[in-house]
This record gives C-alpha cells, structure tokens and sequence, in this order.
C-alpha cells in the first residue's frame, strides 16, 4: 500500500506543482496564453523524457525503493528551486518589471526551467509502476490501476491547491508544504527496511523548523523583491482573476495585472489623449461607459465634462481596492464621485446584459497581448458596442502604433482592427501618433478630425487642458500624417478580420511583437503557417497517418504494438490539444482563466483517473482493448465535432444563470470527458505491448512517455499555431479530422483481429 501511496503523491505533487508554476510563469509572462502551450509542452516534454529514456533503466536497478525514496526527497526540494528560477527569469534577460519578454526566451526558458522537476516525476511513475507490479498475470491491468492512481493523486492535488492552497499561502509555502508530504513519504518507504530512513527524518524536522522560524517566507519576498528589482512593492496580491502588483518608483505610482502593466499615474498626458479625442466630439455628452483605465486617471478626465453618469468597470475588485488602499487621495477622489458608478463585471457580459444606451463608450485596456484583451477587438465586440450606443454615439479606444513610419508587421495588425470597425460602424477615423486612436460611429458626419473645431469646442467647454490643445492638435492631425495612416489602414493586402473564435488580431500582434522584440525566428515561423499551409499540412498527416496504419496491417507479424502505440501519441495529441482550446476558448468567452485553470486541470485529472480505473477493470471482463481504443477515437471525434456548437451558443448569451452554466459545468465536463476518454486508451494500449515485452518498467516507461510526447505537441501545436492560425472551430475540426483517420485505421484493425 505505501508503493501505491507514493504513485499517488507523484500526481499530487505534479498537479499541485503545475497550477503554482502556471500562474507563476504566467505573471513573467504578461499573461499571454501562448506561454500555456510552451509551459504544458516543455512540462510534457520532460515528463516524456524522464519516464520514457530515464524509465527504461528502472528493471536494471536493484534498490528500487531506496532510489525511488531519493527522488521523493528530491522533488520535495526542486519545486523551490523551481519558483526562485521563475521569479528571477526577467533579470538574467536584463528585463525590467513589466517589460515585455520575446516568444524565444519565453520558450527558453520555460523549457531548461521545468527539465529537472518533470525529468524526474516522469522517472518516478516508471519506477513506481516496476515496484508496485509484482504478478506477471496482471502486469497491464496494474500499469493501469497505477495510472489511475497517479491520475487521483494529481485530481486531489489540483482540487486543494486550486480551492484552498492558493487563496491561503503564497506559492513558495505551497511547494514547501508538498515538499513536506514528500519527505514524509520518503521516510515511510524506507521505514523498518533501511536504517537510512532516519535522513529523511532529520530533513522533515529541518525543513518544519526553518518554516517556523520564518525562513521560507523571508526567502519568498526576497525572491519577489529580486523579481521587481528597482521599484518599492507597495503591495502584491492574488484575486481569483490574478496576480495584482502596485509599485512606487519617486512620484509614480504603477499597476500590474500578472506581470503586464496597466497604468501608471500620475499620466496627464495619456489620460486627456485618450478621453477628449472622443468626447469633444460631442456637444453635450451625459451617458460614458469607460471599459477599463479609470484607475489611470481617466475617470476624472472624463469628469471634467458636465456628464450625468459615469459607468466604469473594472473585472478584478482587487485593482479597485488596491488603488484606494495606496493611492494619494488627489489619485483616487474622482472614483468617490456620485457620478460614477463601478462594476467589477466583464466589459462583454456587460454590454451583452445592459438595457442602457450611451452617448460615449471608451475602453483602455491596451494592446491585443493575450487572449483575453483581445476580445475586445473582435467584430462581434464592436456590433455589442453598437447595440448600446445612441445615435449620435461614439467608440473609442487606442493601439499601439508609430508617427511617422508603420511597419508591415504594425500595419497588417492595425488593419485587422479597422477593417472589423468598418464592418460594424458607418464611419471610422483614425487619429495617428504613436498611440493610434480610432473613433467610430454610426451615423457620418458625427466625429471630425478637423483640429480648429475640436480646440473651438475645447475652449467652449472651458476645459483648460494641458496637452490636447492647439499647438498639439495641429501637429498631431495634420492631413499629411492622417493620409499617410489611412493609407495604410485601407490597403488591399487580404487580411483577416478579428472575430471571437478566430482571433486574427491576436495573431498578428504577435508577429509585430515578435518582430519588434528581435525575435525574427519565431516571427517567420508565425508568418510561414498562414491558413493554407496549415490545412495541406493537416491533410497530409491524415494521409500519413492512414499510409502507416495500413502499411503494419500488411505486414505478416502481429502489428497492434505500432498502432497502439500510434493511437496513444494521437490520443495524447488530440486530448491536450482539447484541454488547451478550452483554455482558450474559455478565456475568449468568459476573460478570466486564471481564475479557472486549476479546476479545469483538476476536473481533467478526475476524468483522467476514472477512465483509466474504468478500463483497467473492463479489459479483465472483455480482454479486447482494441474496443476499448476503438471508442476512445469515435468519442474523440464526437466532442471534437460538438465543441464549437457549444462555445458558440456559451458566447452569444446574455444570460446570467446560462452564463453560470457556460463557466462552472459546460467547460469542466469538456475537461472531465476529453480526461476520460485519455484515461481509457492507457491500459489498453499497455494490454496490448505487454504481449511482446514483459519489462514492466520499460513498457510502463515507454507507454507513458509516448502518451506524454504526443500531449506536449498537442499542448505546443493548438496553443502556438492552431488556434491563431485556424481559430477555435477550425482546430476542433483539425484535432477531428486526425481521429477520422485514426479511427479508419482502427476499423480494419478491429476487422483483421477478428479474422484471425
């Protein structure tokens, strides 16, 4: 029982290790969701090559359970190690706090930081498996049960550092305290077999000691001081939205949404550009919705007007709380204004559930980074804005561009974004600058970029601005630099709109960003799998996968080993391709998966325990796993096909209890069941390699690295190319059309199996 305890406690401690080290990475880098596919891949990855390369020497060692004792005391210490690595990532690049980092490095680095830590749990399951299996009639039925168990253990796992560990401890007191259970589990393998136990016992009472003394939380704020080297932490903490920073660096104050920064005040300047663009084009404005930037100072900017309401909504209350916790008064008064009105709401649930119309509506919420801003960019976005404006109503906002030259990796991306305006508003102008302001409306000849009307109104209003006004007008609108801009927003050149599930915007900025971070490989790669590659590569894997699976039918000897194999590289493609669009596709509906990404691995772990349980126990009933794998691919290619109906229809409601639904059920059954069906087609295809090898170790080695190699392309392909290539319907499709080919495959197989 204490062999099956251990295998447990490896999935606990992986699954408790990957939602710290998640969010962690998350925070380093700025929240963007391609980071979720380098992290899952280069956790997959290593995990792949400690069970597979690593595992194949566990039937050749002879003190099984004092190595496996070792490595438990080992990954009660590199989980440490791990998070101190993490925070000091940006100041070995020679980042700065809120600096962007370049897709390379991101990759880099997620993949030499994880190699220890997944190396070994990888290792572990393998040597694990060889211990626990000691009746050779049963060998891939317990493969399976310790699957399973490993499987329970990461589902335990998930469930408390999700629900509990994280809104209690900071990281770094989590991996202490699973180091803890490590430990403890090291001295009970060896307890009453070897005297050498007794060191397990001393580093347990060594490592409770220092964290009573303080030690292990003085060690976490220097390592989050070294992480924000050269600003004063005011505060740093963690909402079920994400990780919020506030610093000081002289009179400035800044915010910092995991790792990304927000604002900045005092910021004048950036406060009246993005406010009066928009509402001195108007006589009399009452109604302002500000989506985002009203702890920026443009709530008071927007004040200064005699507007009846002010709504502002702000998703995460901690920013709120934060910024009246640290803010000078002057700051923070025109938020305490009876005009205003705050809501801690999403900006797309809110627009799709209000009755109110308004004359003005900003958002501020910066450029398209990750996933989840850019759903504010998309068409369909723009027509819910439509539908709340009046009919002199304004839309505006701002991206990041440049005066006097845009880039063709710039301009493709500021075009993706007009051209979806201009298919859901009449008229759209553009303001240039380094900071590109767009205004829209829906009836021409409400918004002007004539610069002697609008400091004509300016003056009127009695608005006394600092920046905005005539000498900065009349250099900023100038015909020459509007004409050039438009220019090259109105060019002919086939680019893609923005819409929700096929996040175009995303996918170019990610090439401008890549291009103006000097990661000109990863820039060529993006701009090398445009659409129409990425559908001939995927019908050549089709056919790739059909030649091969044929080709081991005809050959004389038994050839179910390749093609199980096969299929659980494709199962493990195909399952953790599913897991991260609905991370994705979650963010794009509902805006906060870091609140949720620890309960949808977790539920993914449950399913992925029960399913191997399950299996394990049908093939002693049955004895043909082939069926077994059979379902599996057909189930994989119904959910595949069902996804997008059911995101489409989670997107489009307004509704607060279908919107609830959407969040705690839909989604976690997508996880559970895409988790099942991984856990089914583990013992079977076990079953099957069992019956030309006996190496338990090797077998269970190799089985769960090819199960791990094919998640970590899956993870890497649908985080990384598919989604912002082909857009969330289109990878389900593609993720289907793999299992179509497989499943042929099968049915030949199953037909050959049964002749014989």
């Amino acid at each position: 029982m204490g062999i099956l305890f251990s295998i447990f406690l490896i999935g606990f401690t992986a699954m408790s290790l990957q939602i710290i080290i998640l969010r962690e990475m998350l925070v380093v880098f700025y929240g963007n969701e391609i980071s979720i596919g380098f992290i899952l891949g280069s956790w997959l990855f290593w995990g792949a090559a400690g069970s597979w390369f690593l595992g194949r020497f566990s039937d050749k060692v002879k003190s099984r359970l004092f190595l496996l004792s070792l490595c438990q005391l080992a990954s009660a210490f590199l989980p440490v190690l791990s998070i101190l690595a993490i925070r000091s990532i940006k100041t070995y690049l020679g980042l700065a706090p809120g600096e962007l980092i370049g897709f390379i490095p991101m990759a880099l680095s997620s993949f030499f930081v994880l190699a220890p830590i997944c190396a070994l749990l990888g290792f572990m399951f393998s040597l694990g498996c060889k211990i626990y299996i000691s009746n050779p009639a049963d060998r891939a039925r317990d493969i399976g049960l310790a699957y399973g168990w490993e499987s329970a253990g990461a589902m335990l796992g998930g469930a408390l550092t999700s629900i509990i560990f994280v809104r209690c401890l900071n990281p770094l007191i989590i991996c202490v305290l699973v180091g803890l259970m490590n430990v403890a589990v090291s001295f009970l393998l060896l307890f009453k077999r070897d005297k050498r136990a007794v060191f397990s016992l001393l580093v347990f009472i060594a490592a409770v000691f220092l964290w009573l003394s303080g030690t292990w939380k003085s060690l976490d704020e220097h390592a989050l001081e070294r992480q924000w080297e050269g600003y004063r932490i005011l505060g740093a903490e963690n909402s079920v939205y994400g990780n919020v920073m506030v610093t000081r660096k002289g009179r400035q104050y800044s915010f910092f949404d995991n790792g990304l920064h927000l604002y900045s005040l005092p910021d004048e300047q950036g406060a009246e550009e993005a406010v009066h663009f928009a509402l001195l084009q108007q006589a009399n404005p009452q109604e302002v919705l500000l989506i985002g930037g009203g702890v920026g100072g443009l709530a008071g900017e927007i004040l200064r007007y005699p507007v009846k309401s002010l709504d502002y909504l702000e998703l995460d209350p901690l920013i709120i709380k934060m910024a009246a916790r640290y803010l000078p008064d002057e700051e923070y008064s025109s938020l305490r204004d009876m005009r205003v009105s705050i809501y801690n709401l999403d900006g797309r649930f809110f627009l799709k559930s209000t009755r109110k119309k308004y004359d003005c509506v900003i958002t501020h919420l910066g450029d398209p980074y990750t996933a989840q801003i850019n759903r504010y960019y998309t068409v369909e976005f723009f027509k819910e804005v439509k539908s709340v404006l009046n009919k002199n109503g304004i839309f505006s906002f701002y991206l990041s561009a440049s005066e006097n030259y845009i880039s063709p990796e710039s301009g493709e991306y500021l075009r993706s974004v007009y051209l979806g305006l201009k298919k859901a508003f009449e008229e759209v102008l553009v303001v240039p600058g380094d900071n590109v302001c767009f205004l829209a409306s829906d009836k021409p000849g409400v918004i002007s970029l004539d610069y002697r009307l609008l400091e004509k109104k300016s003056r009127e209003k009695g608005l006394g601005l600092k920046y905005v006004r005539e000498y900065y007008l009349f250099s900023r609108l100038s015909p020459q630099l509007i004409a050039y801009t438009e220019g090259v927003l109105t060019r002919k050149t086939g680019t893609r709109l923005n819409y929700d599930f096929w996040p175009s915007t995303y996918y170019y900025n990610m090439i401008f960003w890549a291009a103006r971070l000097g990661d000109t490989g990863f820039k060529d790669i993006l701009k090398g799998v445009d659409y129409r590659r990425m559908i001939y590569a995927l019908w050549a894997a089709c056919l790739l996968i059909v030649i091969f699976g044929f080709f081991q039918l005809r050959k004389g000897a038994d050839p179910y080993k390749n093609i199980s194999l096969m299929v659980l590289m494709s199962t493990g493609f195909s399952v953790m391709a599913i897991q991260v669009i609905v991370l994705l596709a979650f963010q794009i509906i509902y805006g906060y998966i870091f609140y949720k990404v620890g309960f949808l691995l977790t539920v993914f772990m449950a399913g992925l325990a029960g399913g191997s349980f399950w299996a394990s126990r049908a093939m002693e009933r049955s004895g043909r796993p082939l069926d077994i794998l059979l379902s599996v691919i057909f189930l994989l290619c119904v959910l595949t096909l069902g996804m997008p109906v059911l995101f489409s229809r989670m997107a489009m409601t307004g509704n607060a209890v279908l919107s609830a639904i959407g969040a705690d059920v839909v989604f976690p059954f997508l996880s559970a069941v895409s988790g099942l069906l991984a856990g089914m087609g583990f013992p079977a295809v076990n079953k099957i390699c069992l019956k030309e090898n006996n190496r338990v170790g090797r077998v269970a080695g190799l089985t769960y690295g090819i199960d791990l190699l094919g998640s970590c392309l899956g993870a890497l392909a649908s985080g990384i190319i598919f989604i912002p290539v082909l857009g969330v319907t289109r990878s389900c499709l593609a993720v289907s059309a793999v299992n179509f080919s497989i499943l042929a495959v099968l049915v030949f197989a199953r037909r050959k199996f049964l002749a014989t």
